[in-house]
């Protein structure tokens, strides 16, 4: 094992049931020589009404086609374990197929987001987490058949009047769930966010995920929840407000340090997560999250010699 496993880049995902965006992402992974592409089958369009669209599987792969890096994949961001009781068969459904899918096309692990809840029923969230606990145990299962693993991403919920774990409830999450194929995939800026927005501290939060992922989505933001009209879609970004998934050194997430302070499973997989309209920022994106890659491994070497 390695301490780190590849750097990469989601897809950019936006709607694209013809893969075209898809096919020029492909080829410029190929060009920045990446070892490792996730791809958005959210997206993608070849599930519909939780089965797999088996002439839409055919054209992706055909689009996909033979690549000499790695593949993971991006469930569904609907999929919600935690949902009431007579939701969760369709999210099982849904999440299901995506699995079946990412196996079809190769891939070796497959990100799903956790859970979250309706803030009036905070009474009731253990029994939501033992739902999802259970969920992403039999998902687990249905993965490893496949060749896959599963990791649990943080999110981030703007919405005030939902909850949802934050990154160190997702790691007791996993060590309940005992499963050898659930890891958890830890993304900073969510962490980031949802710390903020909950009064929690980011290093601890993400240091306590950090240990129990080997996979890691970086995107940039300015950890700030708050809630303002905005009129276009581009003043999120110029007040710095929310999830924006921007280019690295665009917002003010620490990253130096974080590669100095946190630990990751080994293997760890260093992932750029952009919006689709900063694709044009993935080359020097891959090229941040290689010396990103490179001062954590130094400073895990540094760890071991000391």
């Amino acid at each position: 094992m390695a301490i780190v496993g590849g750097v990469g880049f989601a897809s950019a995902a936006c709607e694209d049931p013809d893969f075209e965006a898809l096919r020029r992402n492909l080829d410029l992974a190929e060009e920045l020589g990446v070892g490792v592409v996730e791809l958005p089958l959210f997206a993608l369009d070849i599930i519909a009404g939780g089965r797999l669209l088996p002439d839409q599987m055919k054209r992706l792969a055909h689009a996909i086609g033979a690549r000499p890096f790695a593949f993971t994949a991006h469930g569904p961001v609907g999929v919600n374990a935690m949902d009431s009781p007579d939701l969760l068969a369709r999210h099982r459904i849904v999440a299901e197929a995506a699995i079946a899918a990412a196996s079809e096309l190769g891939v070796y692990r497959i990100v799903m987001h956790t859970g979250h809840i309706a803030r009036a029923d905070e009474g009731q969230i253990e029994t939501a987490y033992a739902r999802q606990r259970d969920v992403f145990r039999a998902l687990a299962d249905v993965a490893a058949r496949g060749g896959m693993s599963l990791a649990i991403e943080n999110i981030y919920v703007p919405d005030r009047g939902r909850i949802a774990p934050l990154p160190s409830q997702i790691a007791r999450e996993i060590a309940a769930i005992a499963h050898p194929n659930v890891t958890g995939c830890l993304d900073f800026a969510h962490a980031a966010l949802a710390c903020a927005a909950d009064g929690a501290d980011f290093i601890t939060e993400a240091g306590t995920l950090g240990r129990a992922s080997a996979h890691l989505h970086l995107h940039d933001c300015f950890a700030d929840p708050a809630d303002m009209p905005i009129f276009v879609p581009s003043e999120r970004v110029a007040y710095g407000l929310g999830d924006l998934h921007l280019p690295l050194g665009w917002g003010k997430l620490p990253w130096p340090s974080l590669m100095d302070e946190l630990a990751f499973l080994p293997d760890a997989l260093f992932l750029l997560e952009l919006s689709a309209q900063y694709r044009f920022a993935l080359p020097d994106g891959v090229a941040r999250a290689r010396d990103l890659a490179a001062t954590y491994e130094r400073a895990q070497h540094s760890r071991f010699e000391g």
